[in-house]
């Protein structure tokens, strides 16, 4: 299949070390490795190698889209070019959908978002062909604005990045990977190696990312008396960043209590891939995700977090059963390979039955 795909985020840059870019690179390249002409249609230039050739989006048009079979968009708030042009031409439409954007921005930018942007959420996935959405969550949402067919396929990661056989001499007991946000639950991290250290566990953290989040993190942590436990690597390009992750002995995902809990976590696949035992807090997907690779516990309850990690990191037998175990699932269920062909199956289904109406006089 010839496939177009569509990100009109400008906040996306094709090769970026955001956790979305990395989503955007994983269906570009998955597909093209299957055989497919994927070319990518961005707001952004690339900041890095990228799977595939990348365009600038004000350049797809209709006789652009006439050389695709598919259009594959990610949505971005705001734009609906994506589905005018796939209908003008005559083209399938797969709108992919990673939030909800406009409850999204309402939250946390509401300067950013407006009425029209209400309308458009509505009319894209109302309008599109195909949903694919990234958690149960989200399909569930989905399903509220639409009668037409909705998938839901979890995020994946790339299985070259996290050789095993390169694993390194563990220096850190925890880690985050990924920029520190609000909700993140990475806030919390400081007051955990307080805690531990009340408990008579003296723990490392390296967290493998950067920005505002990761000052305001060390700022806490001088504050509490542990910045010096604590190692922050600042942005990092995606294969470096996760190489980092052999260095540990447990990945943690502290998500704060969410009302509705949407997202399919990059860092859980990403420790799952490392063959890291996970602590994380039990929203979402995240259980069915996590499996018997690590310990879940309620949102909300930091004493249960405190004592998940601090039986990890004292049970070292525990510690590699469950990170096997881990490995396993990923490399078994969640290589980006997995996620594009089923992507594949479901475009080339798409494509199939769009050419005996497109043959129609």
């Amino acid at each position: 299949m010839r496939v177009a795909q569509i990100c009109a985020d400008r906040g996306i840059a094709p090769g970026s070390t955001k956790g979305a870019a990395q989503h955007l690179r994983g269906i570009a390249a998955g597909l093209s490795e299957l055989g497919n002409s994927v070319t990518t249609y961005a707001a952004r230039r690339c900041e890095s190698e990228f799977p595939v050739e990348v365009r600038p989006v004000e350049r797809f048009d209709t006789q652009a889209a006439q050389s695709f079979d598919v259009v594959y968009e990610r949505y971005s708030l705001g734009h609906r070019r994506g589905l005018e042009i796939a209908r003008e031409a005559g083209r399938p439409f797969v709108l992919e959908v990673n939030a909800p954007l406009v409850a999204e921005a309402t939250a946390h930018r509401p300067a950013t978002v407006s009425s029209e942007d209400r309308k458009t959420e509505a009319h894209l996935l109302y309008e599109a062909d195909l949903v694919i959405t990234v958690s149960g969550g989200l399909s569930d949402w989905v399903a509220n604005h639409r009668d037409g067919p909705t998938v839901t396929l979890t995020n994946g990661f790339e299985p070259r990045w996290f050789d095993q056989t390169l694993r390194c001499e563990v220096d850190h007991d925890l880690v985050f990977i990924g920029h520190p946000k609000p909700w993140h639950g990475a806030d919390l991290l400081p007051q955990l190696l307080r805690d531990l250290n009340h408990d008579g566990i003296r723990a490392s953290l390296l967290i493998i990312g950067g920005g505002k989040g990761a000052n305001d993190l060390v700022s806490d942590a001088q504050q509490l008396g542990v910045a010096d436990q604590i190692t922050v690597t600042g942005a990092l390009d995606p294969q470096s960043a996760t190489g980092l992750l052999a260095s540990a002995r447990l990945g943690i995902a502290p998500y704060p209590k969410h009302e509705n809990f949407y997202f399919c976590p990059l860092k859980i696949i990403d420790y799952l891939a490392a063959g890291l035992p996970i602590v994380s807090t039990d929203q979402g997907d995240i259980a069915a995700l996590v499996g018997r690779a690590g310990l879940v516990v309620p949102a909300g309850d930091n004493r249960s977090i405190t004592a998940a990690v601090a039986q990890l990191l004292t049970d070292a037998e525990l510690c590699n059963q469950m990170g096997r175990a881990g490995r396993n699932q990923a490399l078994n269920n969640h290589t980006w390979g997995h996620v594009a062909a089923r992507t594949h199956e479901l475009l080339a289904s798409l494509c199939a039955a769009a050419v005996p109406a497109l043959a129609k006089p």
